[in-house]
């Protein structure tokens, strides 16, 4: 399966979606880390403001109301009681505990050295200790803790913090002032990765909206290109036409030099034409006049050589003019090329030459009928006078429609297949007009086809007995069954 598309506009758009997940995923990483650390300690300080919310409720009311009050304040994350004593014997996270005294939500109870404890946990069922950086290697006691301290988050509690997938057990243990303790137990609850969502929903719909932006911008500007490759098919098929000056400027350029190609080549081209008739309607003077004398002339030998030379001049003349001509002067129309052929087998037939021509199906075709008309002539006289009779046929497939024709003559090797188009190649060594011709009905033939879009292919016959010629020509306008 291709994955890189052959038009510019899908290569252009492949490239947009390539690099924009490139941009997104690499985005989304680095967001991760830090957007999880940023959501778990903003939960972590909001449970310790609750405490030291709690703490200022509580420590000045009666034990009865404190309970109630406790009771309240307490949730799925933080569980509230005030007790004889601490839950905590010891201060096991002093320097979590120094900055809860002075920094944090206790900073203004003025409390003083041990009146705080506190103690990280880390539940070894779901987390695993394998990415620390263990500063002493004497604290074996450190790495396998069932509630014990974790030195390294003493050093810097927002490392346990900023772990997504293990949030730490806070236990948390402060006096109060007759002498009961507040004791806390906070679990930070894991952040939830609804944020990926909704980031991966926005830039979902973001690079939606800029493929979109970018197909359509995209097939605008190329619609110029794509009235230009039109257009230079049908000047290829000698149907010349001004393209509209539209798009980029740069198109614009290309557009602007192809339409001037076009007015100079066509200038060219009937200037080319006012020359060649007014030469064949000069050689057709003194030709006529030769003949003329020469017929005057005496019977014998020498009159008869001289009328063939100026026969054989005269066709080679017309044959000259008709290969340059290429029939350029007329007009594109639709026609019919199944009567067309079946027309001129007809005509061929009336005059004696062994041609057959299998039932045809209607097709109708836009180009030059007379000029294809003229271009197949010379291919079925050539099969009739060289492979001694033509059977022709016409079918029609996808996007084509290929007129064959088929001889029972020597064939022509692989090697000459191409040669013979050349304008004056002849396979038949000797000069004579009777065997060999002037070499120019098959190139005549082959510039006509080539003229409407088309080309032809010369291979032996399926049977090996004669040659089979095969003219592709583009496919029909419209079809009619």
């Amino acid at each position: 399966m291709r994955l890189w598309p052959v038009r510019a506009a899908g290569q252009l758009v492949f490239l947009v979606i390539v690099v924009l997940l490139a941009a997104q995923g690499i985005t989304i990483w680095m967001m991760a880390d830090e957007r999880q650390g940023a959501l778990q300690t903003a939960s972590l300080n909001t449970l310790l403001q609750r405490v030291g919310d709690a703490y200022s409720l509580v420590n000045d009311m009666a034990l009865p109301g404190r309970e109630r009050a406790l009771s309240v304040l307490s949730g799925p994350f933080l569980s509230l009681s005030a007790d004889t004593a601490p839950i905590l014997p010891e201060d096991e996270s002093a320097p979590f505990s120094h900055w809860l005294r002075k920094q944090g939500p206790l900073a203004d109870q003025n409390l003083g050295e041990g009146m705080v404890r506190t103690r990280i946990l880390v539940d070894d069922d779901r987390c695993e200790d394998d990415d620390w950086d263990d500063d002493d290697d004497d604290d074996d006691e450190h790495r396998h803790f069932s509630k014990s301290v974790i030195r390294e988050y003493q050093k810097d509690w927002h490392k346990r913090i900023r772990k997504m997938d293990c949030p730490p057990v806070l236990e948390v243990s402060v006096a109060l002032g007759d002498g009961y303790w507040l004791n806390a137990v906070a679990l930070p609850p894991v952040p939830s990765w609804l944020w990926l969502k909704a980031t991966l929903l926005g830039s979902g719909v973001a690079a939606l909206l800029l493929i979109v932006s970018v197909w359509l911008g995209v097939r605008y500007i190329l619609a110029p290109v794509r009235r230009l490759r039109e257009a230079a098919q049908a000047f290829s098929m000698g149907n010349p036409g001004t393209v509209k000056e539209q798009g980029p400027e740069d198109i614009r350029d290309v557009i602007r030099a192809f339409n001037q190609m076009q007015v100079q080549v066509g200038q060219a081209q009937n200037e080319k034409a006012r020359l060649l008739a007014a030469l064949a309607h000069d050689l057709r003077t003194p030709l006529t006049a030769m003949r003329l004398r020469v017929e005057m002339l005496p019977e014998g030998e020498d009159r008869n050589r001289l009328l063939d030379n100026l026969a054989e001049m005269q066709v080679l003349a017309e044959d000259t003019l008709d290969f340059i001509r290429g029939s350029s002067s007329e007009h594109s129309r639709r026609f019919d090329v199944g009567a067309l052929l079946q027309s001129l087998c007809d005509d061929l037939e009336e005059i004696g030459m062994p041609v057959s021509c299998d039932p045809v199906p209607r097709c109708i075709l836009s180009g030059r009928p007379e000029a294809l008309r003229r271009a197949l002539r010379n291919l079925l006289e050539n099969a009739v006078k060289y492979g001694q009779q033509a059977e022709v046929s016409l079918s029609t497939g996808p996007g084509e429609v290929v007129v064959t024709i088929r001889d029972r003559g020597p064939g022509i090797p692989e090697a000459l297949r191409e040669k013979v188009f050349e304008p004056f190649y002849r396979m038949e060594a000797s000069r004579s007009r009777d065997s060999g011709g002037a070499g120019l009905g098959l190139a005549i033939a082959r510039t006509l086809i080539l003229g409407m879009g088309g080309n032809i292919t010369i291979s032996d016959r399926d049977d090996g007995e004669g040659a089979e010629l095969r003219v592709c020509l583009p496919g029909p306008a419209a079809e009619d069954s």
